[in-house]
């Protein structure tokens, strides 16, 4: 900590100062005390400070933010056990011992970094004293007036009484909630506060004029005598009175019904009665009064006892006469009202435990309905579906995580709210579930939502009423079934291509034979005509003609051009019969492993040659933007086939990009390389007219075409199906947005 940090600390504690001395002058001073004392008073605002804090019994400290000492009182003091001279300017290290100076050093900076107080429980000694503490820390970061954190104000209380105070309170709570047969273990003390009942125990012998004791069922005393006899005091002090004593107090205590047990002391021969304080049948402790005498007693008795237990027979005598004295019928008495008291508290102590275990029966119902609760809120929120619950009204319920996922909902902000708030989407469909709420039957239906970028997301719904005795509304369960749909969409797409297969094979070889005559003949033709091999010239000469003018009458009547447009469309034949044989078989391919960025390239090569006057579009016009990730690893795959999926890919896009009009940009491809999970993704988007959805569904089809007839066959986009469907297990597929792009991707396993 720099000088400038140092003296806004110090300043800090001034303006602490000087708050306490304005709350001090508003609680401790009249305006007659403050006329003519200002200036003094404020000439002691630092001792009055000092000796503010230093009276707080707490430990107060303030460090700097390396964690050195700038202040501490008096409490503080006593447990580093040094002067705050001895301290400001160190830190915990010069104190404890380092494990301890890292553990506050942890919550100093814990603290620090949060800007809140932090609060925890520590053991500490007071080397004062050496007495072992528990204390609550409170550490608040000291912050400057530009709001920055400068120090660290701690505070500790002494919380050991506390503590062992709580401990207690548990160990109480855990024996009177314990079973009722598992009684045996409770103590007097564990029922009642002792200062009461050695307040009550003090007050009736008071009132009575009988000594009073409470002790446990063994003798042992719980509570303080009262009003004891010197003779019992003396006869006590000696071995065999102690211990002869100890055997009447504990007879006097034995459980009686219907009366308090009354009889002579086995020791010191005086009047003492008894009644046992019990607990559901068990026995937790004797209430004993007595020590009077009546006319029956006399010295002579008493000091051959005191010789028989070794007492002071002198003693004995002195103490005997002082002996409180009355009737037998008035002891009685006072014995009957000391059975109320007994069974009173047996009573009361019942019904504390009854009254315990109740409280802890609701204690432990309550933490399993909260365990229970919190158990099905957690399988709901896991689950992958959305499940809402809503009342007849269709007001939210309940909320779960997917829903707050998908929607941005929060539980707090989507309970009370109308369904069809925070999920629009299903107001389409509101009848049904207004219908299944109504008629307590279920209700399902789908939901066909566009998405941003043109894709579709489908969703079942099923609405579940419920069915409980006084509960009613239903709960919603919406299911993501996009891919389920898209899958089923592959799955007829794969069945066309298969169904085609068995036929395109019989075809393939019916139409290759007289094809492969006619594309003969149209060779031969030219051929003979047209070339200047030596047989062309003989034949002609042997027939008396000019095969010049042959030639010449054959240009006029267009022959050239037309033989030319059969070989022309027999060449396309071949090329169709060639693609229809790709649905039949597998041709013996040679996998091997391949970078897809050099396939996308070397594709790129192939397709910049490609001019078409016809078509009218030049594949050099279009810029083509890329998008690779460099650590997708090559993938299996059989290189030729994957170029020719690229070249149909990129041949249909320049196509369709010729056809629109592109008056403030240009036409471009996007490619894309990269992983997802154990797919490669390539992915080629153009910004070309789009697809509607009827062209979306059938685009994989064979025969399938968009083109004018004699433009396309329908065949190159279902053969690049069917290459990466069947050939290579991927999947290729297709968005589009109408009159802006289209994008197909393809996924290729790792």
């Amino acid at each position: 900590m720099d000088e400038n940090e140092r003296a806004s600390l110090l300043n800090e504690l001034k303006t602490i100062r000087g708050r306490a001395e304005e709350i001090e002058a508003e609680l401790g001073l009249c305006a007659e005390d403050r006329i003519g004392t200002e200036c003094t008073y404020c000439s002691e605002n630092n001792e009055f400070f000092r000796t503010l804090i230093d009276t707080i019994p707490d430990l107060v400290w303030v460090k700097d933010l390396q964690g050195v000492y700038l202040a501490c009182n008096e409490a503080f003091e006593l447990f580093f056990g040094a002067a705050e001279s001895k301290i400001v300017g160190k830190t915990d290290y010069d104190f404890v011992d380092k494990k301890l100076a890292d553990f506050f050093r942890m919550n100093d900076k814990k603290a620090m970094k949060s800007g809140r107080p932090s609060i925890n429980e520590e053991w500490i000694t007071i080397a004062a004293t050496g007495k072992r503490t528990l204390v609550e820390t409170i550490k608040t970061p000291v912050e400057n007036d530009a709001g920055n954190v400068i120090g660290i104000l701690g505070v500790a209380r002494d919380i050991t009484d506390r503590k062992l105070t709580e401990d207690g309170l548990k160990k109480q709570l855990k024996l009177l909630t314990q079973p009722s047969g598992e009684s045996a273990e409770i103590e007097f003390a564990d029922l009642f506060d002792i200062n009461d009942i050695q307040r009550l125990q003090d007050e009736f012998s008071d009132a009575t004029g009988v000594a009073s004791l409470i002790c446990d069922t063994t003798g042992n005393p719980i509570t303080k005598p009262s009003c004891f006899c010197q003779l019992c005091s003396i006869i006590r002090e000696t071995v065999k009175g102690n211990e002869n004593c100890r055997k009447s107090d504990a007879a006097l205590g034995r459980p009686k019904r219907g009366g308090p047990t009354i009889h002579l002391c086995l020791s010191g021969g005086l009047w003492d009665a008894g009644a046992a304080i019990t607990v559901g049948g068990t026995h937790v402790a004797n209430w004993l009064i007595g020590q009077v005498r009546d006319e029956n007693h006399t010295e002579e008795d008493i000091r051959a006892y005191a010789r028989e237990v070794g007492a002071d027979e002198e003693l004995v005598a002195v103490a005997f006469h002082s002996t409180p004295s009355m009737s037998h019928k008035k002891f009685r008495q006072i014995s009957r009202v000391l059975y109320t008291l007994a069974s009173q508290l047996s009573d009361i102590a019942y019904q504390n435990i009854r009254q315990a275990r109740f409280i802890h029966d609701l204690t432990v119902t309550e933490s399993k309905l909260n365990d229970t609760r919190n158990y099905l809120s957690s399988i709901i929120d896991s689950m992958p579906s959305l499940l809402i619950g809503v009342d007849v009204n269709c007001k939210v319920t309940q909320w779960n995580a997917e829903a707050q996922r998908t929607t941005g909902f929060s539980v707090q902000e989507a309970l009370g709210r109308s369904l069809y708030e925070v999920l629009p989407r299903i107001k389409t469909r509101s009848q049904s579930v207004d219908a299944a709420i109504v008629s307590k039957t279920p209700s399902s239906f789908s939901l066909e939502t566009s998405q941003k970028g043109g894709s579709v997301k489908y969703e079942n719904v099923t609405a579940y009423p419920l069915v409980a005795d006084g509960v009613e509304g239903a709960v919603l369960r919406v299911d993501d079934i996009t891919e389920r749909i898209n899958m089923e969409k592959m799955m007829i797409q794969s069945e066309k291509m298969l169904s085609v297969g068995g036929l395109a094979a019989g075809m393939a070889h019916e139409i290759n034979n007289p094809l492969a005559g006619i594309l003969g003949a149209v060779s031969n033709i030219k051929k003979r005509i047209f070339s200047d091999i030596k047989a062309n010239g003989q034949v002609a000469e042997g027939c008396r003609i000019s095969l010049d003018n042959v030639r010449n009458y054959l240009r006029e009547r267009e022959i050239p051009r037309m033989l030319d447009g059969i070989q022309e469309s027999g060449t396309r034949a071949a090329n169709i019969v060639h693609n229809m044989l790709s649905f039949s078989r597998k041709s013996e391919m040679d996998f091997q492993k391949h970078d897809l960025i050099e396939l996308l390239e070397k594709t790129l090569e192939l397709a910049a040659s490609d001019y078409d006057l016809k078509k009218q579009y030049d594949f050099k016009a279009i810029d083509v933007v890329r998008d690779y990730d460099h650590c997708v690893p090559p993938v299996m795959c059989e290189k030729n086939e994957l170029l020719q999926v690229f070249l149909n890919i990129f041949k249909n896009g320049a196509e369709a990009m010729a056809e629109k009009d592109y008056s403030d940009g240009r036409a471009r491809f996007i490619c894309r390389v990269k992983r997802d999970d154990s797919f490669a993704v390539i992915q080629i988007e153009d910004n070309g007219p789009g697809m509607n959805k009827e062209t979306l569904k059938r685009i994989f089809d064979p025969f399938y075409t968009t083109k004018q007839v004699g433009q396309g066959t329908g065949l190159g986009l279902s053969v690049s199906y069917f290459i990466i469907a069947e050939h290579h297990n991927g999947m290729l597929k297709v968005d589009s947005e109408p009159g802006k792009w289209t994008r197909f991707t393809i996924r290729l396993p790792l």
